[in-house]
């Protein structure tokens, strides 16, 4: 492969004087396993947006796995602080075991239930707190190689250049009825591995990140590895920029530098974000033994005591998909949802009252058997990080994250499963997923409870939960090493965008119309 080669940016950049070839590129383009992903270069990319994609210019570009950001860079005299920067020093041989782990101390070594849960959650969040606190509050001073967390590769295109966030979802004020919410908004999401979890980057991606290591052995965490990540809410209307919602009161600011405009002319901007969910994830076999995984959310609660990280309360926990509980009302024992949440947090909960955070499409429009049921919980953390797999004969994950019919005509402007009218009716352009019937044995598919080691489908790797490895970084890796021969299909220029970036599912009418 040459060192140079001609790349374009996608999914919230513009391209004015597309040539005849681009367009006709454009409409080749196979969407593959992943929605709203770009090509990964260094140097000066364009800059992406989540709702509204577009396309900005060509450049040769090197291929880089490790560029900070999408080389959109704020002047000075709009921002003045400090950028994000890839920390990619994973360490190249295993930490020592970790001794009496806290949450498992916290829970007496027993494994977690309904009941000690929220003990379990408390030590988590306390475990993480010091680095978590100083990345949220105090940017200015946050340093990922002091602190020992870690980032993945290849995802440099999406990340606006301030603190390294990438697009996710949006959402709007019928979502979220009854809290106060006045405008639309994007979500932003920033992960980042402790010490022990960015062994297994190593582990899959090497020094160079050139060359995968896919293999099973390769993809699993070590025991009391912990993976957090954030998420940052920004209002889309330029006239309510900043207080756009009562539940973020007192929440903490972050700036971010993107775009709001599908506008050829449009330049990013610094734009004013808030901190509202922080998810922590941690590899713990002996607490659960099912899955060997316990994930926990926590958001953002104004009524909380306490500064803005103070205030970043559990929204619940998840060890388990619940395989069990197949219609509504029926008991969860492998969630619990805490009682003192905020309103808004419980709005976007998953299936039967499964952990779901707001940023996290765990409610979708759906058709089943020809009928579109409107913001459905139709997934949650566990079920969704479940389908983490790769197969390394076609270059994709099999399966979708959400329950779904599979999709693998290339010809099909299709983001890898059918999608349905409003009519519930298969069609290429609908805004639903055609979904299985609710507990249904295509459904259930989604809702078992398997180890990391254990792919959804026979002949993939699987990839221990880590949707970054299956749904971002090696798609964008293979895209970006084999653009010749991986299928994508973006928007079409000048079209708002009909998928969420973070879950992939058609993106609703948010507004309530």
């Amino acid at each position: 492969m040459s060192e140079h080669k001609f790349i374009y940016t996608v999914s919230g950049v513009h391209l004015p004087g597309r040539t005849k070839t681009m367009k006709k590129l454009i409409t080749l383009l196979g969407i593959s396993s992943i929605i709203g992903f770009s090509f990964l270069l260094a140097g000066s990319v364009s800059a992406q947006t989540t709702h509204r994609p577009g396309f900005k210019e060509i450049l040769p570009l090197k291929v880089e796995p490790f560029a900070d950001n999408n080389g959109q860079i704020p002047p000075k005299s709009q921002y003045p602080g400090p950028f994000f920067k890839l920390n990619h020093a994973w360490p190249q041989r295993p930490l020592p075991p970790l001794q009496n782990p806290p949450w498992q101390v916290a829970i007496h070594g027993q494994t977690i239930n309904t009941e000690n849960a929220s003990a379990y959650a408390d030590a988590l969040r306390t475990y993480v707190s010091k680095n978590a606190k100083e990345l949220i509050m105090n940017y200015d001073s946050w340093d990922a190689n002091k602190a020992r967390w870690y980032n993945e590769p290849w995802l440099g295109s999406l990340r606006e250049a301030i603190h390294g966030t990438y697009p996710a979802g949006e959402f709007g004020p019928s979502i979220f009825p009854g809290t106060g919410l006045r405008a639309t908004f994007d979500t932003h999401v920033l992960t980042y591995y402790d010490e022990r979890a960015a062994y297994s980057l190593y582990k899959l991606w090497g020094a160079s990140a050139m060359k995968p290591n896919i293999q099973t052995a390769n993809s699993q965490f070590d025991e009391g590895a912990v993976i957090v990540k954030a998420a940052v809410f920004a209002s889309v209307d330029p006239k309510q920029p900043t207080d756009w919602w009562d539940a973020m009161k007192g929440a903490q600011a972050w700036p971010l530098y993107i775009s709001l405009s599908s506008e050829s002319s449009a330049q990013p901007q610094v734009w004013t974000g808030y901190v509202a969910q922080f998810d922590i994830i941690v590899k713990d076999s002996k607490s659960s033994p099912k899955t060997g995984w316990v994930f926990m959310t926590l958001v953002y609660d104004s009524s909380a005591p306490g500064d803005a990280w103070d205030k970043m309360i559990p929204l619940g926990a998840q060890w388990g998909n619940d395989p069990q509980a197949i219609k509504p009302g029926q008991a969860l024992v492998e969630n619990w949802i805490n009682p003192k949440a905020p309103k808004y947090s419980t709005q976007t909960l998953g299936w039967g009252g499964r952990l779901s955070g707001p940023n996290d499409g765990a409610r979708n429009d759906i058709a089943v058997s020809g009928k579109v049921e409107k913001n459905e919980p139709d997934s949650s953390c566990m079920s969704c990080h479940s389908t983490a797999q790769w197969d390394v004969k076609q270059h994709k994950m099999v399966s979708f994250l959400l329950p779904s019919f599979p999709q693998n005509d290339p010809r099909k402007a299709t983001p890898g499963f059918q999608l349905c009218g409003n009519d519930g009716k298969p069609s290429s352009k609908g805004p639903n997923i055609c979904s299985p019937q609710q507990a249904s044995p295509e459904w259930m598919k989604w809702f078992q409870n398997r180890l990391g080691t254990q792919p959804m489908d026979a002949g993939s790797i699987a990839m221990d939960f880590d949707e970054v490895f299956s749904f971002k970084s090696l798609p964008m890796w293979w895209y970006a090493m084999n653009s010749k021969n991986a299928p994508m299909l973006f928007e079409s220029p000048g079209h708002s965008m009909r998928f969420n970036q973070y879950t992939g599912a058609p993106i609703p009418d948010s507004s309530g119309k």
